[in-house]
């Protein structure tokens, strides 16, 4: 029988939608005949999964989720007592690409047959000390394989730390909801009326929401008739609110918090706006482009690999208040075309995304069990 360990070391918070890649495959893996290991930090937030994991069939390892001098102690402890022997293969999930060089996982590729590294953010202004450069590409050497959510996460390791990857390969992570055969019905734009919607946590350092409704407070986008709702909690909530005020934007820029209905809230509008400083490839562009919505991004990771500018959706040429106005205006000016830009939007969903999804990735990581 096959078997697959997968190991995530997130735990900066209880679950992330760079976890949904692993579960989701586990899931459908152990469901196929393949021998499942799971290892992850206990969260109490986490035990439905954990739960659905178990039913399946997956033998389960959880890492302490302790805080203080004893927690590097207790994880190594837990990691000690999982036998990556009996595994053909384990794929060692982290939250950007550096986790693995942290004790107590900095010298676990070691221990391991065989393993491969799913890789979910970048820094381009990361630090390593020369001890840690070279540890760095003794675990991307070694593995079978470095899946990075983004393009990008390859790009900045390679120029920062002169490190070559030959073994890497790009993947999406899955959306969360089951895409449509065809484009949701686009929502007409009557009397110039319509509603654009932002995805991301209020954190403008990251995601630059201030740059953006900065961008969209000038007169002549004022007497336009639309309105930008801003999705997501977060750090920033007061400086926007307080932002929102001082430009008298009261009645056009809402911030409406957390929704768990991704994909009607993106049926219900007719842009998404994607803006950012720091992303690797945003789920809500891809999530965006499943159900026929056009998106107005800026050149961050891997979203102009996605968007092509006027034709399914449009790029920002800078990330500031001038830049954004730009791809906004011409944008508007082509507001006519945009439920044909949200076809072809689904188009390239079609083509870009692996379907069904959990059967796709699990062939893929397929190819590297020895």
């Amino acid at each position: 029988m096959k078997s697959v360990f997968f190991l995530s070391l997130m735990n900066g918070g209880a679950w992330g939608g760079s976890e949904e890649l692993w579960f989701r495959t586990a899931l459908w893996m152990s469901r196929h005949d393949y021998k499942i290991g799971i290892g992850c930090y206990d969260w109490a937030e986490k035990q439905d999964r954990i739960t659905e994991l178990k039913n399946a069939g997956c033998a389960i390892y959880l890492l302490p989720n302790k805080k203080g001098l004893f927690k590097k102690a207790a994880v190594k402890k837990a990691l000690q007592s999982i036998p990556f022997q009996e595994y053909n293969l384990t794929v060692i999930n982290q939250g950007g690409w550096e986790e693995i060089l942290h004790s107590p996982f900095s010298n676990l590729y070691k221990k391991l047959p065989a393993y491969i590294i799913l890789n979910h953010n970048y820094n381009e202004n990361a630090v390593l000390s020369f001890k840690k450069q070279k540890l760095l590409e003794q675990w991307i050497t070694g593995a079978q394989m470095n899946f990075g959510a983004t393009q990008k996460i390859f790009e900045v390791v390679q120029n920062k730390f002169n490190i070559s990857i030959d073994n890497k390969q790009t993947l999406v992570n899955p959306v969360t909801f089951t895409p449509d055969t065809t484009p949701g019905l686009y929502p007409p734009v009557t009397n110039d009326s319509c509603t654009w919607v932002m995805l991301a946590e209020l954190d403008t350092a990251r995601k630059a929401q201030d740059i953006l409704i900065n961008a969209l407070s000038s007169p002549k986008w004022k007497a336009r008739n639309w309105q930008l709702h801003l999705y997501g909690k977060g750090k920033d909530k007061e400086k926007l609110e307080k932002l929102i005020s001082e430009l008298a934007l009261e009645e056009k820029v809402f911030l409406k918090g957390f929704t768990t209905n991704i994909k009607q809230t993106l049926l219900d509008c007719n842009l998404l706006l994607q803006c950012t400083l720091i992303d690797a490839m945003p789920l809500s562009v891809v999530e965006a482009m499943a159900t026929g919505r056009p998106c107005v991004v800026s050149k961050v990771g891997d979203m102009p690999a996605w968007v092509e500018d006027g034709v399914n959706g449009f790029i920002c040429p800078a990330l500031t208040v001038e830049g954004i106005d730009e791809a906004m205006e011409n944008c508007w000016q082509q507001k006519n075309n945009w439920a044909v830009f949200g076809k072809n939007a689904f188009e390239t969903f079609i083509k870009k995304y692996p379907q069904p999804y959990e059967e796709k990735i699990a062939e893929i990581l397929s190819i590297y069990i020895n």
